[in-house]
């Protein structure tokens, strides 16, 4: 790696490079590995609020195979859709590990919405049932679409429920399903959504939410369900009631001050089930559960594919330095 230029991903570039759900899955486990070997790390995210319910943040990760560190910044105002502006921005730099040089740019907003789809098809990999074909969403924004498409290439899928507070998400996520020939229903209660299905997808922004609304008492014997909004929709005392709790990195959340769930609830981390120190569903019975905030390895895993794919297939533009 010894090119002094940088390479630059565009949002179309990055989508276009064919990586698939497997392909993550396999990336993530194999940097959790590494990490529980001490040959990978992850800091926990750091973060600022200005105030107005914006965030700015930044994700460090860094591995020796692939030789890569990747450091990801990402704005959020939930106000830029009023001015025509996307809500959420991010950008990835790429490193070589080993030199500590900077090898390439890439736009992190596809990557951020397929990573989280990516850390939760890797918990599903190992709690959800094998042959799972119903699959409920609560919230039905860019997250649903990423958990769909990432969902829909590990399991037999037949259909979708989707429960969201905005119309035309909904009809958007239903009319994708569709497009993918399953069955996709809208609902307006969450009973409605979540009772029989096998897998869930929790994605509800907490800019709309003022207060928990949903049991988890409402899960079905055998479901599993990924948590991707720090499990606020969710009543908190029916979570203690599920068989088996998961967080995605239990050193990060020791750092947090608003803890997703009571330490003594969790069973692990992604990392656990990764290396099998955990193991995978007990029976088809268990009602597991995947929380998380958001874990910087699965920025890196993302960013080394992209990186390594668009090098391999000499997609994107080279930048002076």
């Amino acid at each position: 790696m010894t090119d002094e230029s940088l390479l630059y991903l565009r949002r179309q570039d990055v989508r276009s490079l064919g990586i698939t759900t497997a392909n993550i899955i396999g990336m993530i486990e194999s940097l959790l590995s590494q990490g529980a070997e001490g040959r990978a790390w992850n800091t926990p995210k750091a973060q600022i609020l200005p105030g107005d319910a914006k965030l700015h943040m930044s994700m460090l990760a860094t591995a020796s195979e692939p030789p890569l560190m990747a450091v990801k910044s990402l704005g959020m105002n939930p106000a830029n859709p009023q001015q025509g502006l996307e809500t959420i921005g991010a950008l990835i730099t790429v490193f070589d590990s080993e030199s500590g040089l900077p090898l390439g740019i890439m736009d992190a907003d596809w990557i951020t919405g397929v990573r989280t789809a990516g850390l939760s098809a890797t918990a599903a990999h190992h709690l959800g049932r094998k042959d799972a074909e119903t699959l409920a969403f609560l919230g039905c924004g860019l997250q649903a679409r990423c958990h769909l498409e990432a969902f829909s290439q590990i399991f037999p899928l037949k259909r979708i429920r989707a429960l969201g507070r905005g119309a035309a998400n909904r009809d958007k996520l239903v009319a994708l399903a569709r497009e993918m020939g399953l069955e996709a229903e809208g609902c307006t209660e969450p009973e409605d959504a979540i009772r029989g299905a096998d897998l869930i997808v929790s994605s509800v922004p907490h800019t709309t939410l003022k207060e928990s609304f949903v049991s988890a008492d409402l899960m079905s014997s055998g479901s599993f369900t990924a948590m991707t909004d720090l499990t606020r929709p969710w009543h908190a005392d029916s979570i203690a009631r599920m068989d088996r709790i998961f967080i995605d990195d239990a050193e990060q959340e020791r750092s947090m001050a608003d803890p997703m769930v009571p330490q003594n609830l969790i069973t692990g981390d992604l990392t656990d089930l990764a290396t099998g120190a955990q193991p995978d569903r007990l029976n088809d019975e268990e009602r597991t559960v995947f929380a998380f905030r958001g874990l910087a390895m699965g920025d890196l895993a993302l960013a080394a594919l992209c990186y390594t794919k668009a090098v391999e297939q000499g997609v994107g533009q080279r930048l002076d330095r």
